[in-house]
């Protein structure tokens, strides 16, 4: 009797560890799975890029930023780099360097470029830039004052009307959708 038992024992341990098994392969399979589909998923994406909502999302967000940064150096320009305008330009700086990365790609084209712009950029932060980074280049307002060739409002047209025929493309594009 005490033979029965040990072996039925072993028997119950051996058909657990073998349901044990049979489950970890099938995790092991669905996980597995989950991960080519994500896979998968992340390589369309990818290559897609972006979905024309999202970039709408992202124009307006850094549109919101490019204004009140617009703004702050208007204003430094008429009346000078107060310590309240230096404030909020180095707080939006940073902000729409963030905000300009989503957004560069697509409106990059409809940038009119200046090699003042670039030259600009290799005075401020010792490499070529664009209008928009141009804007934005300084460490300070103060900074930025000092250094402007007398392009600011140059670059402030060239951008807007770059960020407005990209928002008019993607108007488009939305009603093409439809």
């Amino acid at each position: 009797m005490k033979l029965a038992t040990i072996s039925g024992h072993r028997l119950a341990r051996g058909a657990e560890s073998a349901l044990s098994l049979v489950r970890s392969l099938a995790n092991r399979r669905l996980i597995s799975a989950l991960n080519r589909s994500e896979k998968i998923e992340r390589e369309r994406t990818r290559v897609a890029g972006p979905t024309i909502a999202q970039r709408r999302a992202d124009l307006l967000a850094f549109y919101e930023l490019y204004e009140e940064v617009v703004e702050v150096l208007c204003d430094a320009a008429q009346y000078g780099p107060a310590s309240k305008l230096d404030e909020r330009y180095l707080a939006l700086r940073d902000s729409i360097v963030r905000g300009y990365a989503p957004v560069r790609p697509f409106v990059i084209a409809y940038l009119r470029f200046s090699t003042d712009d670039a030259e600009l950029g290799m005075k401020l932060t010792g490499k070529s830039t664009d209008a928009f980074e141009a804007l934005v280049g300084a460490p300070t307002l103060e900074e930025f004052i000092r250094l402007d060739d007398g392009g600011m409002i140059s670059r402030i047209t060239r951008t807007r009307e770059a960020l407005n025929l990209y928002g008019e493309h993607l108007r488009q594009l939305e009603a093409c959708a439809k």
